[in-house]
């Protein structure tokens, strides 16, 4: 839902741009004298869910530990660190988010952090040497961009709808400041940027989504304050940057779920509506039954954010994510998903399996679903594929790697019943006659919370209950299945929360050129 507080910028009327700036701008924003014109402002809405425990920590002067800032004074707030202006969490006013009203009056502490960031601005080096010796081992052109366009977007989200209650002098230098960021990140300080180590260097993709979706916040915050060519340049590149499928361009699940986040702030710009089903639908694609996203790595949950940002409603799935080489097959009560890796990687293709909607084969901190190689190579020709055929589909997965010139094929294919109660698995690694450049280590299936493996008594299978109270046997013949028990909070050795894993490992008189390792899971049927 559109916050629908509006805010006028009385105080923005005292600040003075240049000329230069000025120009930047729709015609008409600024009077002849350099003043903003008085206008409404909307408050962006921040979809991103807030983290109350850390939101007190910051008020009592301590950073989160992923940070590694460190402490500082809670009255002069942690713009008084060293580095703090060279960090992301604080450059680009991240903490803003966690801070949330039902602490208190949080106008007076706010006022002195500000003043303290301000303070810190005009103490940075001014002329080009000493930027340029202080950028040669400092944040890059990308860097400043994306801490900038966040910025903005922080500001328009949580210090506008407070605005009001700030003092005019402290008003002033906002309204200054968010007007003189605006108008670089349309058109960069070329000055600065010949200043910078690597100030010319190409911006990454995540730096010109930022900026493109800043701008597009602008629009949505302030309509009619940018020019209209502005406007559709911004477009234009959010709209390159997201694929026909719904994901990002780099294929990251966590990098999707990002911009759905930056494009669901956008609840005033028209525009953007046809990318943004598009992102949902991707998204849809992977989010689990509990609500989290799959991201095929070790980093878990968001399933807060998933479901802020898709909202109410009944999604479509999508079968093939081409962009993120990803396929989806429900069956019955079963769901599997497979990614093909792309770059350096030390597996073959991951899947996870969702069975009842409990988490049956997963990823976790523990480790990748996926055949495991004793080093990372750099995977390329990713591919991903689906067949429907009678009673039953298939996915299959597969990328290739050289290793010492001599290459290397990997592919994971899975078979599942229509009904969803028996999947087929095989993973190989194809070499040539010469035999494999890169030891496997063997293959891994990471269980999911509360799944419970047990071997068997003849030794050639495991059956694993899970919480939607399923026994599923697995089997890998011809190999040896080990079951791996571990803590999830590696940081807390009193954590209950333990994960298991199946590891099939080859027999050591296996001498066979190519690997190929079969393996199925089917439901049981309890008495």
């Amino acid at each position: 839902m559109p916050i629908q507080a509006k805010h006028q910028s009385g105080a923005g009327s005292q600040v003075r741009l240049s000329h230069e700036l000025r120009g930047l701008f729709e015609t008409g924003v600024f009077d002849d004298d350099g003043s903003l014109v008085r206008r409404q402002w909307h408050p962006l809405p921040d979809f991103r869910p807030s983290v109350q425990e850390e939101g007190l920590d910051l008020l009592q002067g301590r950073t989160p530990t992923r940070t590694g800032l460190g402490n500082f004074d809670p009255f002069l707030g942690p713009f008084s660190l060293p580095s703090a202006l060279s960090h992301r969490w604080t450059a680009s006013f991240e903490f803003l988010r966690d801070l949330s009203p039902a602490y208190g009056d949080l106008v007076p502490i706010l006022e002195l952090w500000l003043d303290q960031w301000f303070i810190r601005q005009t103490q940075e080096p001014q002329s080009g040497l000493a930027k340029w010796k202080a950028a040669s081992i400092g944040p890059s052109r990308s860097d400043l961009q994306i801490w900038r366009g966040r910025r903005i977007i922080n500001w328009l989200a949580h210090l506008l709808p407070m605005m009001h209650a700030f003092s005019l002098k402290l008003q002033t230098k906002i309204w200054y400041q968010l007007l003189t960021d605006i108008a670089r990140l349309i058109e960069p300080d070329r000055g600065f940027l010949a200043g910078l180590a690597r100030g010319w260097e190409p911006e990454s993709r995540r730096a010109v989504w930022t900026r493109a979706s800043a701008i597009l916040s602008v629009s949505g915050s302030a309509p009619g304050l940018l020019r209209q060519a502005t406007f559709e340049e911004a477009l234009d590149r959010v709209e390159e940057l997201i694929a026909p499928d719904g994901m990002f361009a780099d294929g990251s699940p966590l990098g999707t779920l990002s911009a759905a986040a930056d494009l669901a702030m956008l609840t005033r710009v028209v525009e953007v509506e046809p990318i943004n089903q598009r992102v949902r639908q991707a998204l849809a694609t992977l989010q689990r039954a509990n609500g989290s996203l799959v991201t095929f790595n070790t980093q878990r949950g968001y399933g807060g954010l998933v479901e802020s940002v898709l909202g109410p409603g009944h999604w479509r799935r999508s079968s093939i994510l081409k962009t993120g080489h990803i396929g989806l097959i429900e069956a019955g009560s079963t769901r599997l998903w497979l990614r093909t890796p792309q770059g350096l990687s030390d597996t073959g293709p991951i899947c996870e399996v969702e069975a009842q909607g409990a988490e049956l084969v997963t990823c976790s901190p523990l480790g990748l679903s996926a055949m495991i190689l004793e080093r990372s190579v750099a995977m390329s020709d990713a591919q991903i594929r689906r067949r429907d055929e009678d009673g039953q589909a298939l996915l299959e997965g597969k990328a290739t790697f050289e290793v010492d010139g001599q290459r290397h094929s990997c592919i994971r294919t899975v078979t599942i019943r229509q009904d969803g109660r028996q999947m087929h698995g095989e993973d190989a690694l194809f070499s040539g006659a010469s035999g494999a450049r890169v030891r496997v280590v063997g293959l891994q299936f990471d269980l999911g919370e509360g799944c419970s493996p047990v071997p068997s008594r003849d030794g050639e299978s495991i059956l694993i209950r899970t919480p939607a109270r399923q026994a599923w046997r697995f089997r890998c013949p011809g190999f040896d299945t080990q079951i791996n028990q571990s803590n999830v909070d590696l940081l807390s050795g009193l954590s209950q929360n333990r994960r298991h894993q199946l590891v099939c490992k080859r027999r050591p008189n296996d001498t066979s050129t190519d690997i190929i390792m079969r393996w199925d899971l089917q439901l049981e049927d309890l008495i």
